[in-house]
């Protein structure tokens, strides 16, 4: 009797926290551009974005290159008249990268450009800087690159082209909050608890606890 129980008791909590799994999917598969992952914002959706840099001076990009499977191109204002980094952009000041046939990497720009393409690395990051960035690692590359026009410490971005086959996170920093708020409930007003995701999570996690110690209860008077 004791076996039958205890295996209900881990299939049962193993369905509650899937449930948790699965509010992170819906998450991810809303209409928002971006995610926050910590310290680091992932673009996921064409679309304009406004972050807050942590680091009012830098916008850092990040990527790992051997994840990276597709293209990606996210354009943004550059604080300086004639910047250019990328051909892709209205603005010319933009992050673009791109895999070829061959599954070796570019940045910037196409791949009609001679030597423009290389072997994959490590994760790496970029520092969007006036005039030329260098991508820190092993091998020092350098590229074209704009100082991002930044205000009271935010910069506005707009997502172009963006797939999962190669994912950019911009580091350290945070979507802005009005659009965080905006994608959570679009459609309801802010002074109506019942939208409030904060409860509706606190709720659910009430609920959620309070079967698992009904199990608990019964698995313990059945000993």
């Amino acid at each position: 009797m004791k076996l039958p129980l205890t295996l209900s008791f881990f299939v049962a909590v193993i369905q509650l926290c899937s449930s948790n799994i699965l509010s992170k999917r819906e998450i991810l598969l809303s209409d928002a551009t971006a995610v926050q992952n910590g310290s680091d914002v992932i673009m996921v959706k064409p679309g304009p974005l406004e972050v807050v840099l942590n680091n009012a001076s830098e916008l850092i990009f990040g990527v790992c290159e051997q994840n990276c499977f597709g293209e990606f191109l996210v354009c943004f204002e550059g604080a300086k008249n004639d910047s250019f980094s990328t051909e892709f952009c209205d603005s010319q000041c933009g992050f673009y990268v791109n895999v070829d046939d061959r599954d070796e990497i570019v940045y910037f720009s196409n791949f009609t450009k001679q030597d423009n393409s290389r072997p994959k690395m490590n994760c790496t990051e970029m520092v969007m800087r006036d005039k030329v960035t260098i991508q820190e690692g092993y091998y020092a590359f350098t590229y074209p690159s704009c100082l991002p026009k930044v205000e009271n410490g935010i910069v506005k971005l707009n997502i172009t082209t963006v797939t999962d086959k190669c994912v950019v996170s911009i580091k350290n920093a945070k979507i802005k909050p009005e659009e965080i708020i905006a994608t959570s409930a679009p459609n309801s007003p802010s002074n109506n608890p019942s939208s409030d995701p904060s409860s509706s999570a606190t709720t659910k996690i009430i609920g959620n606890f309070g079967w698992i110690f009904v199990l608990i209860s019964f698995f313990a008077f059945h000993q």
